[in-house]
């Protein structure tokens, strides 16, 4: 799917598991058939010390590591994505776009809004990137990503079956939560090893379909997008040919929400209603009160953190006026303003901007 990803030293981490040298070899194999050399790409990747295992016929393999299994994926699917492009006439994604798509949607408000800009990104970009036409029909969201290539081999297979998985993790780690897919469908016969398409898209995939795509709940494309550009910053060190990258976050409902309310008050927008919120997480109202109860706080104070964490921004920027800290700060008129900013903090914003030096 993409080329020019990072070096093997910025792929090593330490991670658990490991992956069967089968599906490695499968890989290498579909690198071979499309006229490259293992042994070279191995160099490459920074890989020489797995050569003679992987590459030796008769031998079993021990396990790749997970870290080096990623390096290897990683330098695999450039070659043949560039194989892919070239025999389409056109240039392949590079590392460097896929980037700026995942700095693009990092600010959108739910999943859907999320899809909707990819598909846009997708368009301005041109062929370098599948369009994306997403469904909702009787509580399923059908995501396909139609393709337009001519030809249909097995290294434009795995591009593609790159592509799905690259976007259902994606999707998954911007709200947080690990999306559950009721199916997967790829427009080619299976023309991967079982076993490497498995690992690839751990879910039912069906061979032959109209389109490639994938179903889930659609539940899921109301739920907020609670990542920030410091967590996108880490997650494209290794992505997206890290499989095993958690997409889930373990992190309270409060820090969640609290997230949202600053990146929409910063926005100019009014935070959600209780019956917004409990709608996007999936749960009922009561509930959502009833967490936030119990990790100590309340809707009405995270909005109230949020507005006065964003007055003391504003405030810092002597170019604004009171008055217009307290519109941006969704209060109804300078007045009210004053009090609650008193209340928060035991100054009025002029005496707490000149204590400042403002």
């Amino acid at each position: 799917m993409t080329k020019g990803l990072t070096t093997p030293k910025q792929l090593s981490r330490p991670v658990p598991g490991a992956v069967s040298a089968a599906i490695a070899r499968d890989l290498l194999r579909l690198v071979e058939a499309f006229g490259d050399d293992p042994q070279a790409l191995m160099q490459r990747a920074g890989l020489t010390h797995l050569a003679p295992s992987l590459l030796a016929s008769g031998k079993a393999g021990r396990p790749l590591l997970h870290d080096d299994f990623t390096r290897l994926y990683a330098h695999c699917t450039w070659a043949l994505d560039d194989h892919a492009a070239r025999q389409e006439g056109r240039e392949p994604l590079t590392k460097a776009g896929l980037d700026m798509l995942c700095h693009c949607i990092i600010t959108c408000r739910t999943l859907g809004d999320a899809i909707g800009r990819t598909d846009q990104f997708s368009a301005l970009i041109g062929p370098r990137l599948a369009r994306l036409v997403l469904k909702r029909e009787d509580g399923i969201a059908l995501l396909a990503m139609p393709t337009l290539r001519r030809v249909r081999n097995a290294c434009a297979y795995l591009s593609d079956l790159t592509g799905l998985s690259t976007y259902h993790r994606l999707f998954g780690w911007l709200i947080g939560e690990d999306i559950p897919l009721l199916g997967a469908a790829m427009r080619y016969p299976p023309l991967l090893d079982e076993r490497t398409i498995s690992y690839l898209m751990p879910c039912p995939v069906r061979h032959g379909a109209p389109e490639n795509s994938l179903r889930f709940a659609a539940s899921y494309l109301d739920r907020p997008v609670i990542r920030n550009s410091f967590e996108l910053e880490h997650l494209l060190e290794h992505f997206p040919f890290d499989l095993e990258l958690a997409q889930s976050k373990d992190t309270p409902l409060s820090e969640r929400i609290s997230h949202l309310f600053s990146t929409m008050l910063a926005s100019g927008e009014t935070p959600a209603t209780a019956t917004r919120l409990a709608h996007q997480f999936g749960m009922s109202t009561a509930t959502l009160k009833r967490r936030l109860s119990a990790e100590g706080t309340s809707l009405a104070r995270i909005k109230a953190n949020a507005r006065m964490a964003l007055a003391c921004q504003l405030l810092a920027d002597p170019r604004l006026s009171v008055t217009e800290v307290g519109r941006r700060t969704r209060f109804s008129d300078t007045g009210a303003f004053r009090r609650a900013f008193h209340q928060w903090v035991g100054q009025s914003p002029s005496e707490w901007r000149h204590s400042r030096g403002g």
